[in-house]
């Protein structure tokens, strides 16, 4: 039995579905239903009941929901006291991001977090994939925002992101509110080069190779160049730009995630203001999700 079991038990709890409580933590419902039965297969007792009508808890499940409210609660005052969150006034966290894949994640994670703790200086640096993982090598930055494909260290999942295919408007797929990867496997494709490994690794499970015509690196340049008839691209769902113009968006078929989090050399010697961060990220990042999917439902689904 662990932590993170009984905090995705509880999240269904509150949430009185697996689907929803998947979306608000930012797990699959797959996910979020198979932590739940772990943790009844090591009790040995039946938490919830499953029916049409929802869920709801059973009389053992009732009992028990409280004492874990209690164990999640201790553990918070446990973190507060190791990581000296009370006294926190000062310090500097370095982060570094691969440039374009954290830009609606960053700005408002560390606004809740100066929030907070206004005496910490935050220091961002922005590159590509070789220059951040070289900066987190050489501790010129103590964190960074990437993948979990792209992670050699320590990585803390905050959240999972949907890839989304990008077509022009006048695609005769544009309507669609899903789009499989054989549907456009013989069109041009602008490959996206810092998700380069997991697109080709999609296409390869389909049984095809992306038609390749351009490598880019800028998600900006990428959505301009889908816009001018250039190609399509794939692309995670937090590129979809607060304003679209002659391009679509809709889900990929089956749905692919990747998991986006933090990276650190080590939790061992993690001084308290990067500590603070983490545990920040992780809570702003349950609220993030829900937000998301609801603003990304509204372009994305309504044309299904």
């Amino acid at each position: 039995m662990t932590l993170f079991q009984l905090e995705v038990f509880l999240k269904v709890v509150e949430t009185k579905s697996f689907t929803k409580a998947g979306e608000q933590i930012g797990l699959s419902q797959s996910a979020v239903s198979q932590a739940v039965a772990a943790l009844e297969s090591e009790l040995n007792v039946k938490l919830l009941n499953r029916s049409r009508n929802g869920i709801t808890l059973t009389k053992i499940g009732e009992r028990i929901t409280g004492l874990i409210r209690e164990l999640i609660a201790i553990k918070t005052k446990i973190i507060n006291e190791a990581t000296g969150i009370a006294e926190l006034e000062s310090g500097t966290i370095r982060i570094g991001s691969i440039s374009g894949i954290s830009a609606k994640l960053l700005p408002g994670m560390i606004s809740s977090f100066k929030k907070r703790f206004p005496g910490v200086e935050v220091v961002l640096y922005e590159g590509n994939v070789e220059e951040v993982k070289n900066w987190l090598k050489l501790s010129v930055v103590d964190v960074v925002v990437v993948t979990e494909e792209l992670r050699e260290f320590k990585f803390v999942p905050l959240l999972q992101d949907k890839m989304v295919v990008f077509v022009p408007e006048n695609h005769p797929m544009s309507h669609q509110s899903s789009i499989q990867v054989k549907d456009i496997a013989n069109e041009p494709f602008i490959m996206p080069k810092e998700c380069n490994h997991l697109i080709r690794s999609i296409f390869k499970e389909q049984g095809f190779s992306p038609n390749v015509q351009f490598e880019v690196s800028d998600i900006a340049t990428i959505i301009a160049m889908v816009q001018e008839g250039v190609g399509n691209t794939i692309l995670p769902e937090l590129s979809i730009p607060s304003a679209l113009s002659r391009v679509t968006v809709s889900y990929l078929s089956p749905q692919v995630y990747q998991n986006l989090g933090l990276e650190i050399r080590s939790t061992e010697f993690m001084n308290p203001a990067l500590y603070a961060l983490i545990h920040e990220a992780q809570e702003f990042t349950k609220n993030f999700s829900i937000k998301l999917f609801n603003s990304y439902q509204s372009v994305i689904v309504r044309k299904g």
